[in-house]
């Protein structure tokens, strides 16, 4: 048994395999750019909020009050849409990501 654990401890520090490969490599065709500026982009202002799509896919947003209530649905296609609401926080959520705004 101490022989085993031995030789499991000297495999592990030489970096000796089992046939498990651990490490994780990147796909060739993704790059982080191109997933990066594809993603939708929220900034909060006065009295509204903005909503950037980058690219030319519809992308549909939930808006929510801290309460949870769904207080308004926006689809944007493409360039930024301004969503007029009250002073207040809102989580907005989209397929991709969900974030926290305030109105001010």
């Amino acid at each position: 048994m101490k022989r085993c654990i031995a030789i499991l401890v000297v495999a592990f520090i030489t970096g000796i395999s089992f046939g498990v490969n651990a490490s994780v490599q990147p796909k060739e065709n993704q790059h982080i750019s191109s997933i990066a500026s594809s993603v939708p982009v929220l900034k909060s202002g006065e009295g509204h909020i903005e909503l950037t799509v980058p690219c030319d896919e519809p992308v549909t947003f939930h808006i929510y009050s801290i309460t949870g209530q769904l207080i308004k649905t926006i689809t944007v296609v493409s360039g930024t849409s301004s969503v007029e609401l009250r002073r207040g926080y809102y989580i907005v959520k989209c397929e991709k990501w969900s974030k926290q705004a305030v109105v001010r």
